[in-house]
């Protein structure tokens, strides 16, 4: 693995470019090759979907913390074989399809820190009431997702997580009950109008006691922009 590691150096446009394979281009910097955006698409979802299975297979893997390291570690663990900075936060700003902005790095562990606090305030959820259960995963979810911690993959990452904490509070999450664009459209309506309730929705939907279901979490993720 080279240690050549120009996303950390610079200013913000040259860490920008040193993520990218070279400047310019709007392919990602990569362990497989990838010179074009299908190609490292197609790559990186055959990866992460190994990884996943071998992370259920060998939930070990990772300490169920539920924190910053715990976060680190699903990504680590879902892009290893893909990019460099696997398990590491992004160094540059980040906005949505050119959208709405992302917390900049230098804040990225603020809201992280929130939601860790407030999964112990309520024991992993387990003190909270089947009926409120929605709600707090929406604000949750809200939060983790406005600091966006990765320069790719936070969609997965985050995914994999809630599976965690709700499989911690003895419920499953199937997140094949969503598509993208509808999750995409409700954090987008959380973060600017205040408004949590189609992700309450969303997860009224998709939560249940039923701990047979097989939350994949691989669907296709939009690229990030700075």
């Amino acid at each position: 693995m080279t240690t050549d590691r120009p996303w950390e150096k610079g200013t913000h446009a040259e860490r920008w470019d040193g993520y990218l394979i070279e400047s310019g281009s709007s392919v990602l910097r990569n362990l497989v090759g990838a010179t074009s955006e299908a190609h490292l698409r197609d790559a990186e979802n055959d990866f992460v979907e190994y990884r996943l299975v071998e992370l259920r297979e060998r939930p070990q893997l990772i300490v169920r913390t539920f924190d910053l390291p715990h976060i680190l570690s699903i990504h680590r663990q879902l892009f290893q074989d893909v990019y460099a900075w696997a398990g590491q936060l992004r160094t540059v700003g980040l906005a949505k399809g050119g959208g709405e902005s992302f917390m900049p790095p230098a804040e990225i562990t603020r809201p992280i820190l929130h939601v860790a606090a407030r999964i112990r305030e309520t024991d992993r959820l387990g003190l909270v009431s089947d009926d409120d259960l929605p709600t707090e995963i929406a604000y949750l979810y809200d939060y983790l997702n406005f600091a966006h911690p990765f320069r790719e993959g936070n969609g997965r990452t985050q995914r994999e997580f809630f599976s965690h904490l709700v499989e911690a509070a003895g419920y499953s999450i199937d997140w094949n009950g969503v598509d993208r664009d509808a999750l995409h459209h409700a954090c987008h309506v959380a973060r600017n109008d205040s408004d949590d309730g189609p992700l309450r929705q969303i997860f009224t939907r998709i939560v249940s006691h039923d701990l047979g279901a097989t939350p994949l979490g691989s669907m296709d993720e939009e690229r990030e922009t700075r």
